[in-house]
């Protein structure tokens, strides 16, 4: 009769067969679901998972046998017991990771054969090879149109919910893309939620507009996902062949080209390639190259602009403005490449070359003049809201042994309201340090001064649109004459900008402007003239 187990001994086998049970599901499921594990990583999870399955299966077996007459007991002797138990998770484990590495294998297979394992679409490299054949099929004659359907905020979609749900909503659009398309035409998955479909039946008007609708209604039709319902968008560049390209390459570069413009007109809708329309677009994607790349060939400098005391007549500071010369000796607009540099972030390496070459000449001119100038850096709204920026400031000054009270840095009106307390803490920091600062481009923004109560700014500078017709426009010269009446009550010191004629100047000094900044005063200089212009100012006062 086999031997009866205490209760103890038989909850503790219970709980430890439970474990290994749930610890060998969880290796399998990891090992089959993970998508960034090796072969051999994923072969070798699954080997321990089949074995600790194996162990689970075999303890119920072995340890444990139940009869009316004699309760539980062993069915086999230890020795039985310990080689059963190496055979069972021996050859379980093996097996079950063999099955993994065989599908991996597939996998990898269906890749290198151009079958995209995910959605069983073709990939990138086999799409060429069949746009080829469209091409090669057609002939000169013939005309096909290739679409590319970009998932639109796809990314923030799989970040929130996961990567299996990401993988879920590519099969589904995969699949809604594939009856819209149809089962015989082209149909490729190209980068992690782009698609690109060739579509061969366009001859007649109206019936490539009508299929990119379709698209674009069939992605957008609501997925459920296990308790989330999800409304997914799509943008959809389309081009033509052979009127917008003869070949592969030119096609995929223009189709390229559609969906930007599909993008930047809003997302959720296609664009038809355009040669006149995309031209701008073509202009500002190699503007948007070129300016990635300007700063590592030492294409920007800086020019200085001074800014004078309207009672005294002494340059009180200096502007640093950035510049870009192509190695043509072209200069491009700040007005052109600033915004683009913006948007694409390349604003904030760009403004940390700013601070840090102003402060170099700075030295440089100091060892010329018998004082330490003072000057000015714009600070963009992304450099703004980063996070070290009071540190990164003071590190740099120290760097080059720049006094905290020789730096002014401008700012925008939109730069303080975008995190107004973070703007708020920010500013007080900087003036601990003894950083001055300026509202740049005054009144184009939020045009009110009770907001500027919250924070510690030293200076506004009253914008250009201001300042050029107060000299003939009486509402020009009230709303100038107000800006001053109520930044002198705050305690807070006015430049005007943009002044170029002595008219304007005359009735700025009437109206108690602190300075003003303009070409009628100086124009922008590089480093080399700077110098010699104030040694001159330097010796006339």
């Amino acid at each position: 009769m086999p031997e009866s187990p205490s209760t103890a001994t038989m909850l503790f086998w219970a709980v430890l067969v439970l474990a290994t049970l749930l610890l060998a599901c969880w290796l399998l499921r990891l090992s089959a679901r993970r998508a960034d594990l090796t072969p051999r990583g994923r072969q070798l999870l699954a080997t321990i998972g089949g074995a600790l399955l194996a162990c689970a299966i075999w303890s119920l077996y072995h340890l444990t046998s139940f009869s009316p007459a004699g309760g539980f007991g062993t069915r086999h002797s230890d020795i039985m017991l310990a080689v059963s138990l190496v055979v069972a998770m021996v050859g379980c484990g093996v097996a079950v990771g063999n099955v993994a590495l065989m599908i991996d294998k597939q996998a990898s297979s269906k890749a290198s054969s151009g079958i995209d394992a995910l959605t069983g679409l073709q990939t990138r490299s086999q799409l060429e090879i069949s746009i080829r054949n469209s091409i090669r099929r057609c002939g000169p004659d013939g005309r096909f149109a290739v679409a590319l359907v970009d998932l639109d905020r796809f990314k923030g979609v799989n970040d929130t919910l996961g990567h299996e749900v990401g993988d879920l909503i590519l099969r589904q659009t995969a699949q809604r893309l594939r009856t819209v398309v149809g089962q015989r035409e082209t149909l490729a998955r190209i980068s992690s939620d782009e698609f690109l479909a060739v579509l061969p039946k366009i001859e007649q008007e109206g019936a490539l507009p009508a299929i990119c609708r379709r698209i674009l209604h069939a992605v957008s039709e609501p997925l459920t996902v296990g308790s989330h319902k999800i409304h997914i968008t799509s943008s959809i560049g389309v081009a033509v062949y052979p009127d917008d390209g003869t070949d592969v390459s030119t096609l995929l570069r223009k189709v390229d080209t559609a969906l930007d413009r599909a993008k930047a007109g809003g997302r959720g809708d296609f664009r038809i390639f355009n040669p006149e329309v995309d031209k701008a677009l073509l202009k500002r994607l190699a503007l948007e190259n070129d300016l990635r790349h300007a700063l590592g060939r030492s294409e920007f400098m800086l020019a200085y602009q001074p800014e004078f005391d309207l009672q005294t007549g002494e340059v009180v500071s200096m502007e640093a403005l950035l510049r870009w010369r192509r190695p043509t000796g072209e200069f491009i607009s700040p007005a052109k490449f600033i915004p683009v540099a913006e948007e694409t972030g390349v604003i904030v390496p760009l403004s940390q070359w700013v601070l840090e070459t102003a402060c170099r000449e700075l030295n440089d001119l100091r060892s010329s003049l018998e004082y330490s100038p003072r000057f000015a850096v714009n600070l963009s709204p992304r450099q703004f809201q980063q996070d070290n920026l009071v540190e990164m400031i003071i590190s740099t000054l120290e760097k080059y042994q720049v006094a905290p009270g020789n730096l002014e840095l401008e700012i925008t009106e939109g730069s303080l309201m975008d995190d107004p307390e973070k703007a708020a803490f920010s500013l007080h920091r900087l003036r601990q340090h003894g950083i001055a600062t300026a509202i740049d481009d005054f009144g184009t923004g939020y045009s009110s001064l009770s907001y500027l109560r919250r924070f510690p700014i030293d200076k506004l500078k009253m914008d250009r649109a201001f300042v050029t017709d107060i000299q003939v426009d009486k509402d020009s010269a009230a709303l100038a004459e107000s800006i001053l009446r109520m930044a002198h009550q705050l305690g807070l010191k006015v430049v005007a900008e943009g002044v170029e004629l002595p008219e304007q100047l005359d009735l700025l000094r009437h109206l108690r402007c602190d300075a003003a900044q303009g070409f009628l005063l100086a124009r922008p200089m590089f480093l080399p003239e700077l110098t010699g212009f104030l040694l001159d100012h330097q010796e006339k006062g």
